[in-house]
């Protein structure tokens, strides 16, 4: 009887322990909404709290979640780190006791199609930037380089047939309207190609009106030798 009583009091204590267990596998998430965060907060725990976005920091008023961690209860050990969970968007920001929190931080934004956004939530390339960039080279993979304008079968453009058209358009052949490119943007790729080709288109003009030039001259220095010529006489 003894042993019986032992065995089930065991089995009870371990039953008990194994429910402590699986509710230690649970993170908590305390509702903390109206009340802003700190990194001492997070000294040598992990939580994680139901926040209003702007009495953190955040540009929203919608509700968000925190998850914070620090590993140690002073700077010494290094920041505080905290992560705010809203609507399609995740926020990342430090902290320490002396300094208190940095600026959040948006981390980027993918949507469905797994385009990329920086500054904006609906980015529709496989990365959108809604701001400017540096940097100190960008490399762009391109084909079709139009470096056949100088191919004999290519025919120029005159500038005559220059002229009527932007007369008639307001702009070159093959480089798009004002309008297109205020509202559209435009290609960094094609655009190159595009100014490349009319570069070349005018080289060519310009070497061929260099040519006509060289012959009237020496037409015209003919001319002032036979006239030369003729008054000697």
């Amino acid at each position: 009887m003894k042993k019986r009583i032992i065995l089930i009091a065991s089995m009870g204590l371990l039953l008990c322990l194994s429910e402590v267990k699986a509710q230690a596998l649970y993170l908590g998430i305390a509702d903390e909404r109206d009340r802003a965060t700190i990194p001492t907060d997070y000294n040598r725990v992990l939580k994680s709290e139901f926040k209003r976005g702007n009495i953190i920091g955040l540009p929203t008023t919608a509700y968000v979640y925190t998850l914070g961690l620090r590993g140690w209860s002073d700077d010494s050990g290094g920041p505080a780190h905290e992560m705010a969970f809203a609507a399609n968007k995740l926020y990342f920001r430090s902290g320490t006791t002396a300094a208190g929190w940095a600026t959040w931080r948006q981390v980027l934004v993918t949507n469905n199609s797994g385009f990329v956004g920086i500054g904006t939530d609906a980015p529709k390339e496989m990365l959108s930037v809604n701001g400017n960039i540096r940097a100190h080279q960008i490399k762009v993979e391109t084909s079709n380089w139009p470096d056949y304008v100088f191919k004999d079968e290519y025919q120029v453009p005159t500038l005559v047939e220059m002229e009527k058209f932007i007369k008639e358009n307001g702009h070159l052949p093959e480089v798009p309207k004002a309008e297109t490119v205020e509202k559209e943007g435009y290609s960094l790729n094609d655009m190159d190609k595009i100014l490349l080709k009319k570069v070349e288109e005018l080289t060519l003009i310009l070497i061929d009106k260099d040519k006509q030039l060289k012959q009237q001259n020496d037409t015209l220095q003919e001319v002032l030798v036979r006239l030369n010529k003729l008054e000697g006489k």
